[in-house]
């Protein structure tokens, strides 16, 4: 496919000390939509059809569908290589960020997989030590690299890599990222660049309108950033990651992956509440809305609560947040979740509507 030049949108924000940049970009969607295809009906259910995530499995083929659960443990392979486009000065197309992957020494690139997170940067240390020594020594390092590495960032995947040579790592994801560009996404980015790109516009817009922070929970469907948690603040439009949001937490830098806004679904009411009944559908997180009700509550008190894994619970709040029922809030290193009682009185007058249009002449 001939190669179209790609836009990045930078923009100052009214935040004193903070710089919000909009990126138009395929790669983020390109990361965004391997993430999709691991994900896809397991905890998560993404907008894309369940056809295209069969049919983009098939092409992956067995052997690099077990390399993507290999990399895509918890969020560790979005967030880890999204730290590969904040070193390069202007933008990035999905075959130049293949190239910059398979031109990094494998010792760094492992380093950029575990420990360029902000929340993995106290591993980085004992990871270096595992790439560094031998024996024994070598078996404490990664002990305390397990200890250390956070576990929403999928620690049992972090360590089944740090014990890997790190050779073998780069050629896996070198053949994996390949694969699914050749055999999946480059027929895809022609349909979503379009969107994509009007999308940033919009947003570059909207930004020019709004303070900051009003401009990027706007954008993460109810994200409220602690304003000294990162100077940079980067916000890419991806098609394929609705209804969701992706966030790649660097030290000075945060890149949010929001969901590109659906022409054929915009402002479409009758979406809106069919997204908040699947969203309530589920008993688990009927409960977190009810628990929600009473006060805010930060993750891992919503799984201690509910008797469940941290993962578990960020997933069903990822939930509850797509469908517009909660927001984010950060406090220095925790992330509150408050419920949105505004969007539960829209779902109501929704349903009331129906409720009219039945008692309406003609109604049944």
């Amino acid at each position: 496919m001939a190669q179209r030049p790609f836009s990045a949108i930078v923009l100052s924000p009214v935040a004193t000390g903070v710089h919000v940049r909009v990126e138009a970009s395929p790669v983020y969607d390109f990361l965004a939509a391997l993430f999709a295809v691991h994900r896809h009906g397991r905890g998560l259910q993404f907008d894309c059809p369940d056809p295209w995530v069969r049919a983009a499995r098939r092409a992956l083929g067995a052997s690099c569908l077990r390399d993507l659960v290999r990399f895509a443990g918890g969020r560790a392979l979005f967030v880890s290589l999204v730290a590969l486009l904040e070193r390069r000065a202007g933008p990035v197309t999905v075959p130049d960020f293949l190239r910059q992957v398979e031109a990094l020494p494998a010792h760094e690139l492992l380093l950029v997989l575990l420990g360029s997170s902000r929340a993995a940067r106290p591993a980085r240390e004992h990871l270096l030590a595992v790439l560094t020594t031998r024996g024994a020594d070598r078996e404490q390092a990664l002990r305390r690299f397990a200890e250390r590495f956070p576990e929403e960032l999928g620690r049992p995947t972090a360590l089944r890599l740090a014990r890997t040579d790190p050779e073998v790592t780069r050629a896996r994801l070198v053949r994996l990222l390949q694969r699914f560009y050749d055999a999946v996404y480059a027929a895809e980015e022609g349909r979503v660049w379009p969107l994509i790109l009007r999308d940033a516009e919009d947003k570059r817009r909207r930004l020019g309108q709004v303070p900051a922070e009003t401009f990027v929970e706007e954008a993460t469907g109810g994200w409220v950033a602690d304003p000294a948690t990162a100077p940079e603040v980067v916000v890419a439009p991806s098609w394929y990651v609705r209804p969701y949001l992706l966030v790649a937490d660097h030290v000075g830098t945060r890149t949010y992956v929001v969901p590109v806004a659906d022409p054929s679904r915009a402002e479409d009411p009758g979406e809106r509440l069919l997204r908040v009944a699947r969203a309530l559908a589920d008993e688990t997180r009927l409960r977190i809305v009810r628990m929600l009700a009473r006060q805010e509550m930060y993750v891992q008190q919503v799984a201690e609560a509910l008797g469940t894994s941290h993962v578990t619970a960020l997933h069903h709040l990822a939930t509850l947040r797509a469908a517009g029922l909660v927001r984010v809030v950060e406090r220095r290193n925790l992330r509150y979740y408050q419920l949105r009682p505004e969007a539960l009185e829209e779902a109501a007058r929704g349903l009331e509507s129906l409720k009219t249009a039945a008692k309406a002449p003609g109604g049944r």
